[in-house]
């Protein structure tokens, strides 16, 4: 059907291609009318039901096991006795391990599908498309890159250089304009590592899955044994306990040594898949370059009117911040200087307190001193007369003893108490007078 529109379009020179629309698809110009027609790539046919029945996993990973297990009963046991009863206990030896192969071989079939992609994913790496980049522009070379498609088989429109052309294509007619092409080109870039990481969804499941079952065998091939064990009875229940600890090692080491195989094989074509990728972000990068330049994303007039919003919006924005740090700015200077007043005055307030405070208490203490000193000078005073009276009392004694050993026995006693009598009031008169002082 494909071939039969190319014909028609080669057998009508009326007929000529004319830009996307807005939705990438391409405008045909018949009878001067436009219609909008699909391009190559927007119609990807479903295949028939065999093929989405072929690259079902879970329908030839059931088919694949099916095969295994005719083969291994048929034709492998047969022809090695020795290992017959080893592998029936392996591979047949319970439930969990004709479920433990089924995965397993699931896990295979997606692995394998993946590697047959990866074969005509590298010879789609040397399809060239052709385009006369002579005085053409970005939306021409589109155009014509979309009219190469149309040569190409089926099968190799599906792979990831033919789709990655084909966005860029239907970016390019879409926009009318090759400008942010290099963006659009990173995410799908992105875009196409991510689809890989999911694809490998199924086989992260299986073989995680495939470990659990074989732990899971191990856990009923040995509740199997415990129950079966009788210590009466050892010799005829020892049959019974070792079939379950067969079950048990046997589902272990299944489960373990597939699951390994599913990781190798799958980092092996993970790393094909990364590669392919890597060859086709290098070869789009070779398309960008060659046929669509950057000097055109100048003359779009989206672009340029987003640039100098953007341009008018930062300088917008640079005002707005240069004004706010001016106002921040006087405002932090006002609160400094208020600070600064603030401070000044309570440290004034301060130290003409404490030099009030200190002047009064060292008045305070000269006024002590004052008082302590007259107080001082008066106790002297009164030291000194009583050392006086004391040394005229001893005189005065001196005197009497003297008059009366000098005195004859007949002297009068009277005139010896008068004399003493006086000089007693004498000492008694200044001892008043300087205690009133």
């Amino acid at each position: 059907m494909e071939n039969q529109q190319s014909s028609d379009r080669a057998a009508s020179p009326a007929t000529v291609l004319t830009p996307a629309t807005s939705d990438g698809s391409k405008l045909h110009s018949s009878g001067g009318k436009l219609h909008p027609v699909a391009t190559p790539l927007d119609d990807h046919p479903g295949g028939s039901l065999f093929e989405t029945l072929f690259r079902s996993p879970v329908l030839t990973g059931a088919a694949a096991a099916g095969v295994f297990y005719l083969l291994l009963i048929n034709l492998v046991l047969p022809l090695v006795p020795g290992y017959r009863a080893s592998l029936e206990t392996l591979f047949c030896g319970h439930p969990l391990a004709y479920g433990t192969t089924v995965l397993f071989w699931m896990g295979m079939a997606a692995l394998g599908g993946k590697w047959w992609s990866v074969g005509a994913d590298r010879d789609a790496l040397q399809w060239q498309p052709d385009i006369d980049s002579a005085g053409l522009n970005a939306v021409s070379s589109a155009i014509q890159l979309n009219k190469s498609f149309t040569r190409l088989p089926g099968k190799v429109r599906e792979t990831p250089l033919v789709q990655r052309f084909h966005s860029i294509a239907k970016f390019v007619l879409g926009r009318r304009t090759a400008a942010g092409l290099n963006s659009h080109l990173e995410y799908l870039a992105e875009f196409a590592g991510e689809q890989l990481y999911s694809s490998y969804s199924l086989v992260r499941t299986i073989t995680w899955a495939v470990p659990i079952l074989g732990f899971l065998g191990t856990v009923i091939g040995i509740t199997h044994a415990i129950e079966n064990l009788d210590p009466a009875k050892l010799e005829s229940s020892f049959g019974m306990v070792a079939s379950g600890l067969g079950v048990a090692f046997g589902t272990t080491a299944l489960s373990l040594s597939l699951s390994l195989i599913l990781v190798f094989v799958s980092a092996f074509v993970e790393k094909a898949q990364k590669s392919v990728l890597a060859d086709v972000e290098i070869l789009a990068l070779d398309l960008v370059t060659k046929y669509f330049p950057e000097e055109e994303q100048a003359k779009n007039p989206l672009i340029e009117a987003e640039s100098a919003a953007a341009t008018r919006l930062l300088e917008q924005t640079e005002i707005l911040l240069t004004r706010h740090v001016s106002l921040w700015e006087s405002n932090l200077g006002e609160l400094r200087t208020s600070w600064g007043e603030t401070l000044l005055r309570h440290q004034n307030e301060l130290e003409s307190s404490l030099s009030t405070a200190v002047s009064q208490t060292l008045a305070g203490c000269q006024n002590s001193l004052s008082h302590q000193a007259a107080a001082q000078k008066v106790l002297a005073e009164s030291i000194d007369q009583m050392s006086t009276n004391q040394r005229q009392l001893a005189e005065t004694q001196l005197a009497i003893i003297q008059r009366l050993e000098k005195n004859d026995a007949n002297t009068s006693l009277d005139d010896t108490l008068h004399t003493f009598s006086a000089a007693v009031h004498l000492l008694t008169s200044r001892v008043s007078s300087s205690k009133a002082a």
